[in-house]
């Protein structure tokens, strides 16, 4: 049933293109027969396009080819006729066409242009010639002939072609060749693949990192002793309450024991926070200093700071 069902589908298929290809056809013979092959041509490929069982529409495209003085495409068209008659079955009709088709094409091969393409692509990896993996790709006249047909050749009627190649990360090139009949000259072209540009670095700064570092001590130790000054005078603020009411600060009365527990912590706080301040900001106004660009050499330095009674030294050695 499925190979009937097929059967039916496909023959008026067949029936349509075979009926359109004969109008088109005669569409085309009349316009031959009134001397305009050049609108003939596109029928007559037309035709033959939808229907390849009918040779007479490609062999009225060699013929016509051929009357225009376009030999190349005349003499392709011939060999179409020739590798055709292969493929089918034989046929009355077309008897002889095999033995027409290989005099044409003899009879018009010393009129046609013959040039070969050789694209060379040059890397930082050395220079190898075009295929198919290479991704180059040749036009002539502005029409692609792909990579395949590189370095093989190319069949053309007489006359001016630009050629030109091209291929990722490389300028294109292009050239320019006069054909007369008969000519078969060997173009070389060369592209050179530029690398891609290598990425921009900064260059490091080694004395960014200290000076940063430095700017955060000072920042901690400005704000150690700006503290240290609070509690300085808070202590004071409580010495002088006390003073005041305890002149002796012996037996003094018991609702003074918290002016005399805030000026003990103001005076700890003190005594921490000026010392660590004066360090912190001595030590970060040093690396500020002594801190190098990254155009110039950076001088090994180390830094000691020695604890002592109430307070700390730093000493600083290059």
């Amino acid at each position: 049933m499925i190979g009937c069902a097929t059967l039916i589908a496909t023959t008026p298929a067949r029936a349509d293109n075979e009926a359109n290809a004969k109008d088109l056809f005669a569409r085309g013979r009349e316009l031959r027969a009134n001397n305009d092959c050049g609108s003939a041509v596109p029928l007559f490929r037309k035709a033959y396009s939808i229907y390849p069982n009918g040779l007479g529409s490609l062999r009225n495209v060699a013929e016509c080819e051929e009357q225009l003085g376009h030999f190349a495409s005349a003499r392709r068209a011939w060999l179409d006729v020739k590798r055709a008659l292969i493929t089918l079955p034989p046929d009355a009709k077309y008897d002889g066409w095999d033995k027409d088709a290989e005099e044409a094409a003899a009879r018009l091969k010393p009129k046609v242009a013959t040039f070969i393409v050789d694209v060379y692509v040059k890397s930082p990896e050395g220079e190898a010639l075009a295929n198919e993996k290479s991704g180059v790709e040749v036009f002539v006249n502005g029409e692609s002939v792909g990579t395949a047909l590189v370095g093989t050749p190319l069949e053309r009627d007489p006359g001016s072609y630009r050629i030109r190649s091209q291929v990722r990360d490389a300028e294109p090139v292009e050239q320019e060749v006069t054909l007369g009949a008969g000519d078969n000259p060997h173009i070389t072209m060369r592209l050179v693949r530029t690398p891609p540009p290598a990425p921009t670095t900064v260059a490091s700064d080694p004395g960014k990192g200290r000076r940063t570092l430095g700017w955060v001590l000072t920042g901690v130790g400005g704000a150690a002793l700006i503290a240290g000054g609070a509690t300085f005078l808070l202590r004071n603020s409580a010495k002088s309450d006390l003073d005041d009411k305890c002149p002796t600060h012996d037996g003094c009365d018991p609702s003074l024991r918290d002016t005399v527990d805030r000026g003990k912590t103001m005076s700890t706080l003190t005594t921490i926070l000026v010392p660590v301040g004066v360090v912190a900001a001595g030590v970060g106004i040093t690396l500020v200093l002594t801190s190098r660009s990254s155009s110039s050499t950076a001088t090994a330095s180390s830094l000691t700071v020695s604890p002592w009674a109430g307070g700390a030294s730093a000493t600083l050695r290059f």
